[in-house]
């Protein structure tokens, strides 16, 4: 039986390329690649029909890494095995008619069947996690050339023809204005969660995205909008270029989003001077200013200093602070003359109500830390 398969090996080889072309396609595979590969799934079929052995799909990886040249060469899986499926129907046909001029048995023509379906099953097991293995490299390797591109492309590192010539590569048009991004997910999701979520609002060619460091990062055509449990940060909009400059202001703007009591997201005109609040010069200047009065009782100060910060966050109506601190009015009143007179500011100086904003707003807390520790 199996010699009389070897025998008919390049009809059968001519037949199953025959068939394979003209059903599957295989467009942009050579006709000799076809070929060769049918040649070797026909000859695996035959020999396991003459040894009555079945090779495990560990056995046939080597064989099966044939999945992995067609994944390069554009093939879905779904195409390799309708091939493969093809070929084992040559065979099965031919062996039918073979069988039937031999007159074998019902118990050998039953045992040929079980040998050619488990080779069937077994390599189509190894086609399947060679592809795969070559799918899961090939993501990885995707992974990697984004987070490369981004990199440098926010970092300014690649010059101006080669920036154009990878950003094409990517499916970005290097004529349009794109803004930098930074995004956070919120305690409960994931980076990768969020980056699927900012990812599904592009278009073709709207932006690059990745996950640096925990955070989503990258550039997008516009501002996204209506996304839930995160922070988001984009930058001013330009060439290119101008992504490095856009990711330093996306940086000042996710830092202080961050202070935002919600999810968000958040660009230049929406937090504006809280933008600066970082400045470790201007904190020191107003640690000195309207802390170190209180250095000699930190916790009356830290009620004191409570008290103003919600004094200002209700546009100073003494009324509605005093209620959101659960105090009387009087109070409230005490404990903002106090501060007036352990500072020497004035609460009515357009200065003082800048300054302490701004303190403020880069201790969220609502209080200044102990003496010394950063504002």
């Amino acid at each position: 039986m199996a010699d009389l398969l070897f025998r008919d090996l390049n009809a059968l080889k001519a037949l199953s390329v025959q068939r394979c072309v003209a059903e599957v396609g295989y467009r942009g595979v050579a006709e000799e690649d076809i070929s060769a590969s049918v040649e070797q799934n026909l000859r695996m079929a035959i020999q396991a029909v003459k040894s009555g052995a079945v090779p495990e799909s560990a056995q046939l990886a080597p064989e099966a890494r044939v999945a992995q040249i067609r994944f390069h060469q554009g093939l879905r899986i779904e195409d390799v095995m309708r091939g493969y499926r093809l070929s084992m129907a040559v065979i099965q046909e031919r062996f039918i008619e073979i069988a039937q001029n031999l007159h074998l048995g019902d118990r050998e023509l039953l045992s040929a069947h079980r040998t050619l379906w488990g080779v069937s099953d077994s390599y189509t097991a190894a086609l399947v996690e060679s592809y795969r293995e070559s799918s899961v490299r090939q993501a990885v390797r995707d992974h990697e050339l984004r987070q490369g591109f981004l990199r440098a492309a926010l970092a300014g590192t690649l010059a101006e023809t080669e920036l154009a010539a990878r950003a094409t590569d990517f499916g970005i048009d290097p004529g349009r204005d794109y803004r930098a991004l930074r995004a956070r997910p919120h305690a409960g999701s994931s980076p990768d969660r969020l980056l699927d979520a900012l990812a599904a609002k592009l278009r073709a060619g709207d932006g690059v995205l990745t996950v640096l460091g925990g955070d989503v990062v990258g550039f997008v055509a516009a501002q996204p909008n209506d996304v839930p449990d995160a922070t988001v940060a984009t930058g001013p909009e330009g060439q290119l270029t101008e992504l490095p400059h856009s990711r330093a202001v996306a940086d000042r703007i996710f830092t202080a989003a961050l202070r935002r009591p919600r999810a968000g997201s958040y660009c230049l005109e929406d937090l504006t001077w809280r933008t600066a609040a970082d400045d470790p010069d201007v904190g020191a200047v107003l640690r000195r200013r309207y802390l170190e009065p209180f250095g000699t009782d930190a916790e009356f100060g830290r009620i004191v200093l409570e008290s103003v910060r919600h004094y200002l966050a209700h546009d100073r109506r003494i009324a509605t602070a005093a209620n959101s601190l659960s105090v009387h009015e009087n109070t409230l009143r005490y404990r903002l003359q106090k501060f007036e007179q352990l500072t020497g500011a004035r609460l009515e100086s357009t200065d003082t109500l800048v300054e302490l904003s701004w303190a403020f707003e880069a201790c969220p807390s609502g209080t200044f830390e102990a003496p010394g520790a950063p504002l």
